[in-house]
C-alpha cells in the first residue's frame, strides 16, 4: 500500500468515528428527552402516532405537547377522553424479493384515550386478531382497528391503522 491509500484509510475511519459518536449522542439525546417528556406527562394519555401531517382533533403539532421517540414517532400528551386523529400513514412489507409500500391518504379516526396509559397508532398489513395470535397476545391491546384496502398494481392489498393500548 502507498501512502496516499493509507491517507485515504486513516481519513475515512477518523470520518466514520466521528460521525458515529455525534449519532450515538443524538440518539442518547432524543432517548433521555423522551424519557423526561413522558414524566412530565404521566397524568395525560401518551399517544405514539407513526405517520405524518397529523393533527389532534382538528389542531396541527404546533399546538399540543408533542416530542420525537426514540424510534422517530411523534408522542403526543393528550387529556383523557374522546379525540379525533388525523394523519398519513405508511407502512412497508417485504415478501420475499417482493416489497410493498403503501400509504394512506389524510385518515381521520375517533379514539377514546384514558389518563395515564400510553396508547399507539400506526398502520399494518395485519389484523390486530392477526398479530396477536402471531406475536402470542404481546402486542397489546387493541381499541381501535380501521380497516383499508389498497389497489397496489395487480394486487389487492388489505391493511388496517391500528390503535394499541400499551398499559
Amino acid at each position: 500500500m502507498n501512502t496516499t491509500t493509507i491517507m485515504i484509510i486513516v481519513a475515512v475511519v477518523i470520518v466514520w468515528a466521528v460521525a458515529f459518536t455525534v449519532m450515538l449522542s443524538l440518539t442518547k439525546k432524543r432517548d433521555a428527552g423522551e424519557q423526561k417528556f413522558i414524566e412530565e406527562n404521566r397524568d395525560k394519555a401518551l399517544l405514539h402516532l407513526y405517520c405524518k401531517q397529523i393533527k389532534v382533533d382538528g389542531n396541527s403539532l404546533a399546538n399540543l405537547s408533542f416530542t420525537t421517540g426514540k424510534n422517530l414517532q411523534t408522542i403526543v400528551a393528550l387529556s383523557g377522553g374522546q379525540h379525533t386523529i388525523e394523519g398519513v400513514f405508511e407502512t412497508t412489507e417485504s415478501i420475499g424479493a417482493k416489497t410493498r409500500n403503501i400509504k394512506t391518504e389524510n385518515m381521520s379516526f375517533d379514539v377514546s384515550l384514558d389518563a395515564g396509559h400510553s396508547y399507539s397508532a400506526a398502520m399494518y398489513f395485519y389484523s390486530a386478531e392477526e398479530r396477536s395470535s402471531y406475536y402470542k397476545g404481546e402486542v397489546g391491546k387493541a381499541i381501535v382497528e380501521v380497516p383499508l384496502s389498497f389497489s397496489v398494481g395487480s394486487d389487492f392489498v388489505k391493511a388496517y391503522i391500528i390503535v394499541y393500548q400499551e398499559n
